[in-house]
């Protein structure tokens, strides 16, 4: 690359002299006026000026296509993984399901420091369960691992007894389905952006899950009710509204077990209550995971882990981990005090 550095001052360099010399030899021969020198001096800076500009852009394109073919790598490596489509065994379709966790470990480069170590976790059937701890513990990371977001360096995710590496992806994202801390809207309906939750349902599928989860008057007040174009990213709905979709295409989708990640960290005030009303009915009868910002959240579940550095450091109900007056009881008095 030092080439594509030393290129522009050399060419405007050797430019300038050769016309220059051009310019002077008319001079000196009686052929150019002295008026007409200083005009072609002159443009020859006004030509010169874009030179390094535009050769900079050429060594950046290069730079950027060496990037992307970086990229392609990874996502031809992440295309030809070990999770054929159509392999193995559908995962379990019982009602409520049960998810357990064996000795996970996990890092985002296997030579570097591992983000979860050896954790070991048991979700009975229609269990809620908090992830709680500092930012960067690994909760989100943890949490992912649970619906095969990632495959562990050592350890297994069982889902009703079956490995998640035995089970066809098909299977799986039927029956977990994460809702992010912020779903991504595409130009579209409402009822467009539903339907991603399941994409060969019908109208009266999409609107039962709307009154499942008690929205239906909320999205009627839309200027075209579900029929309301929402455009790119959902730039016409509010933070809250963006959730409640979310939280729609999940019950629409029917799944046996939830994982929420931090989905009530980035509310509005004017949705916040018709996002947790709905998250109640959403997570009714169902295995649910969640990382928890709010410890509000954590105290209504029925269990609550504390990860910290990686692993699980305290796990119980919240009441007995207030009393015991460790980590997740100092988190709490802190949260308590700013809440």
């Amino acid at each position: 690359m030092l080439w594509m550095n030393l290129l522009p001052p050399t060419m405007s360099g050797i430019g300038f002299v050769i016309i220059s010399g051009v310019a002077m030899y008319g001079v000196i021969s009686g052929r150019t006026s002295y008026a007409s020198l200083i005009a072609i001096l002159a443009l020859i800076g006004v030509l010169m000026a874009p030179v390094p500009q535009i050769v900079a852009s050429l060594s950046q394109s290069q730079l950027l296509r060496a990037v992307l073919d970086q990229v392609d790598d990874v996502l031809d490596a992440n295309l030809e993984s070990e999770w054929p489509e159509d392999s193995g065994p559908e995962a379990p379709s019982s009602i409520r399901g049960e998810l357990e966790a064996r000795g996970l470990t996990f890092g985002y480069s296997r030579l570097g420091r591992p983000v979860i170590s050896d954790v070991n976790l048991h979700i009975a059937p229609g269990q809620r369960v908090a992830l709680v701890g500092p930012t960067g513990a690994g909760k989100s990371t943890l949490a992912k691992l649970m619906a095969r977001f990632y495959d562990p360096l050592a350890g297994d995710v069982r889902y009703g007894g079956v490995s998640l590496r035995d089970s066809t992806r098909t299977s799986l994202r039927e029956r977990i389905v994460v809702v992010p801390q912020e779903g991504f809207l595409f130009a579209g309906t409402l009822r467009d952006n539903i339907r991603v939750g399941a994409p060969d349902a019908s109208d009266t599928q999409i609107e039962a899950a709307v009154d499942a989860l008690g929205l239906r008057a909320h999205f009627e007040a839309l200027p075209e009710g579900l029929d309301t174009e929402v455009r790119e990213r959902g730039s016409r709905l509010s933070a809250g509204e963006k959730q409640l979709v979310s939280l729609a295409r999940a019950a629409l989708a029917d799944p046996t077990v939830l994982v929420l990640d931090e989905a009530t960290s980035n509310l509005d005030p004017g949705t916040e209550l018709e996002v947790e009303h709905a998250l109640e009915a959403l997570t009714e009868g169902r295995t649910v995971i969640v990382v928890a910002h709010r410890l509000s959240t954590a105290a209504r579940c029925d269990r609550v882990a504390v990860v910290d550095e990686g692993r699980i450091l305290e796990l119980g109900p919240h009441d007995e981990l207030v009393a015991q007056g460790g980590r997740y009881a100092a988190l709490f008095a802190a949260w308590t005090r700013t809440a």
